[in-house]
């Protein structure tokens, strides 16, 4: 088990076997963020659950999506604290396979999620009328289950079937006489982190990024024909520049770090 371990994730003599050297001030904060994190989406939740307004077809994909994120608070941020305060994996052996099986598939629900908001977006937009007819609470419960399952795919079943692995073996960097600990470090192959980056991040970003567009074009082609009415001609240019921003900062920080080639 342990020489699988160390082919698999890596070993490494990294900390001490207690936090004890860290600073406190470090433990308070990430906790802080993981309370925020829970606290934050499960009221999000609840809030759609209970106000009757809210319990239309579009915010079942917001459920989904804070479902996700209400998962990664729950699941995954918990383990990555406990791994940066004591500078290695204190859990089980067998647990960290199934964390990273989790993180993968949060990661890639949230992006999948932002995709299918997008479609949403996209559809009430350019054909209101006809967006309940077609946006039927069957069909948003669907997407969101297709959602979920290529999220699972992408990550449960190549992790937990060995097809992530590298060919070649990992050899560990530590060269000291120091007795090693074992680390939680999933080491990819570079055709399944091509592979999973795309469906579960790039693919999504272009879509988003193109029915983003197509909503500016409709909205914007919508106030012309609205001011052809009025006298005030709207000004479009800071919701592009907000649009703009937001779609800019998604790019940037929720590409995965299993988008990038593993290093040897």
């Amino acid at each position: 088990m342990d020489e699988q371990w160390g082919r698999q994730y890596g070993k490494g003599w990294e900390g001490s076997s207690h936090p004890h050297g860290r600073n406190v001030w470090m433990a308070t904060f990430l906790c802080l963020i993981i309370f925020l994190t829970t606290l934050g989406n499960t009221l999000l939740i609840l809030l759609i659950f209970t106000q009757r307004s809210l319990r239309n077809t579009s915010n079942y994909f917001l459920v989904s999506l804070f479902m996700s994120d209400l998962m990664v608070g729950l699941v995954v941020m918990p383990p990555a604290m406990l791994n940066e305060l004591y500078g290695r994996w204190v859990l089980d052996v067998n647990f960290c396979c199934i964390w990273y099986s989790f993180d993968v598939m949060c990661c890639s629900a949230s992006i999948l999620n932002l995709c299918v908001i997008s479609l949403d977006r996209y559809l009430l937009i350019i054909s209101p009328l006809k967006y309940k007819l077609r946006m039927t609470s069957c069909r948003a419960l669907g997407l969101i289950l297709a959602t979920w399952t290529l999220a699972a795919l992408a990550s449960f079943l190549p992790i937990e079937m060995g097809w992530h692995e590298q060919d070649l073996v990992i050899q560990s960097r530590n060269l000291t006489s120091e007795p090693q600990e074992k680390q939680c470090r999933l080491l990819v192959s570079l055709p399944y982190a091509l592979v999973a980056s795309c469906l579960t991040f790039f693919l999504p970003s272009a879509a988003i990024s193109f029915t983003y567009c197509r909503i500016l074009l409709a909205a914007r082609k919508q106030a012309v024909q609205v001011a052809s009415l009025t006298t005030n001609v709207p000004n479009l240019s800071e919701e592009h520049a907000q649009v703009g921003l937001c779609h800019g900062v998604f790019l940037r920080f929720g590409c995965p770090p299993r988008c990038l080639p593993p290093r040897l």
